[in-house]
Formats: structure tokens, C-alpha cells, sequence
């Protein structure tokens, strides 16, 4: 097989390789365990990633030419927008992790149903079923 072959076939997560469980059905303990790896890895990363955009702060530059002015704050509000997203997905991997210490980890919180695992593979710190996430969303759009 050329190397251009193998390159168009989709990968898959490794959490997903060993289950030979299909993504409608609930994780079993090893797949929670491997979720949990997961979770601590993804907040291991994202607190080194965070505390390093935090020590890289500088005063902002200003700038005699409004448009290079312009581009400055955009780059620095660009930066912001990256930090609070950051700290939203470590907001959720803690809220997760804290799940799987109460047994409440992988049950959707509008539903009650256990959220299968391939959603869980793909999004660890999922909070929702796909069916609800769904509803939650379009409710949303409507307002």
C-alpha cells in the first residue's frame, strides 16, 4: 500500500480500537479508566499550555500608526479569546473528573441515560447525549 493510500485511511482514537463495543453502549470500567487517562492528560497539558501564556504577558505596545495599532489589540484580544477558551475546557475536564469520582460520569445531565462511549472517546468531558445536545442546541438557536 502506497503512502498516499494509507494517509486517507481515517484514523481512530485509540480508545475506540480495543473496545469492539459499538458507540451506543455505556463504557465498561477499563474504558473509564482509559477516560480518565485521557482527562488527566488533556488538564496536565492545558495547565502547562495556560501557565505559560500567562508568564508570556507584556505590557500592550502602542503604536503611532492606527492600523498597526489596530493589529496589536486584535492579536492581544485574539490571545484572551484563546485563554478563556482554554480555561473553559479546563473548567469541564475538572467538572468531569469530579463526575467520576461521584459515579455521575457519563450520564447525561438532561436525561439521566448513559452517554455511550464512543461519544466519551471523542469528547471525554461530554456533559450531554448526542439526542439532547441536539435539542439543547436548536433551543438555542431559536433565541
Amino acid at each position: 500500500m502506497s503512502i498516499t493510500a494509507q494517509s486517507r485511511q481515517p484514523r481512530r482514537s485509540p480508545l475506540l480500537q480495543d473496545s469492539g463495543r459499538t458507540c451506543r453502549e455505556p463504557a465498561t470500567t477499563v474504558q473509564r479508566v482509559q477516560l480518565r487517562t485521557e482527562l488527566t492528560r488533556q488538564r496536565a497539558i492545558l495547565l502547562a499550555n495556560t501557565h505559560l501564556s500567562l508568564l508570556t504577558d507584556e505590557e500592550p505596545e502602542m503604536h503611532p500608526d492606527p492600523i498597526d495599532q489596530a493589529s496589536t489589540e486584535f492579536g492581544q484580544e485574539l490571545a484572551i479569546q484563546v485563554r478563556v477558551r482554554a480555561f473553559d475546557k479546563l473548567r469541564h475536564i475538572e467538572q468531569a473528573l469530579r463526575l467520576m469520582q461521584t459515579n455521575d460520569y457519563g450520564r447525561c445531565r438532561q436525561c439521566h441515560r448513559e452517554i455511550p462511549f464512543g461519544r466519551l472517546s471523542v469528547k471525554p468531558d461530554a456533559l450531554f447525549c448526542v439526542p439532547c445536545l441536539t435539542l439543547i442546541e436548536q433551543g438555542a438557536a431559536r433565541n
